[in-house]
């Protein structure tokens, strides 16, 4: 359906099927994983390589225990464990239904025990990859979550070569992208840019039905003629 705008792809019909406050839990969650899906890998490689300081002091030993003896950077342990996820995700996908879900829960246990205990990667990677990955899936849209798959490689990248910097202009960039899109004339990152202060009662919120009894105005509606 179009025109569609990008918190269109974070909405789902059990949102008003529900208590407002139910639905805007659930809303805030996936805009939160579609943050998780994309950034925490880099946030791991830019702590890890260039801002220990941000840790706790608490965690600082066990972190560093765990990486020590990976022999080589943040980044190429990522990649690898990326990799390794959307080898076994497209397997499960191609198999039929029932050998697929085994392929994909076995397979994870399998490769993540024997890869920690090969040295290859550390636990900490493990425990990031898999919530990036389960971050992915509470997208309702599979073209969001394709893009989103795709998204954390170049936030990976910049977080490798400049840490937090990185990743900031990184998201500077793929901010400046949305606002700058258009779906049939609509932007696409409306309400927020342009800025729609009453069209937001549906967006990070789900506010009540009697609330939303008007269309949005960036999708510019029909005026009744008097």
């Amino acid at each position: 359906m179009t025109p569609i705008t990008f918190f269109a792809f974070y909405q789902s019909p059990d949102d008003y099927n529900s208590r407002f406050f139910v639905g805007t839990l659930y809303r805030m969650i996936r805009i939160l994983s579609f943050l998780i899906a994309i950034l925490l890998p880099a946030i791991y490689i830019a702590v890890v390589g260039f801002h220990y300081e941000v840790i706790p002091n608490d965690l600082v030993l066990p972190v560093k225990a765990s990486v020590e003896q990976i022999p080589y950077p943040p980044i190429i342990e990522a990649i690898i464990m990326e990799l390794t996820i959307e080898l076994i995700r497209e397997a499960g996908v191609r198999l039929p239904s029932p050998i697929g879900h085994t392929i994909g829960i076995v397979g994870g246990l399998v490769i993540g025990d024997a890869i920690v205990t090969a040295g290859l990667v550390s636990n900490v990677m493990i425990i990031v990859v898999a919530l990036t990955a389960i971050a992915a899936f509470v997208v309702p849209s599979t073209e969001m979550n394709t893009s989103v798959r795709i998204l954390r490689f170049p936030f990976m990248f910049a977080a490798a070569s400049f840490g937090f910097f990185g990743i900031s202009f990184a998201v500077m960039l793929l901010l400046i992208h949305l606002c700058k899109l258009e779906s049939f004339g609509v932007p696409y990152f409306s309400p927020v840019a342009p800025f729609q202060w009453k069209d937001l009662k549906d967006t990070f919120l789900r506010m009540p039905v009697w609330l939303m009894n008007l269309k949005p105005a960036s999708y510019r509606p029909l005026k009744k003629k008097q």
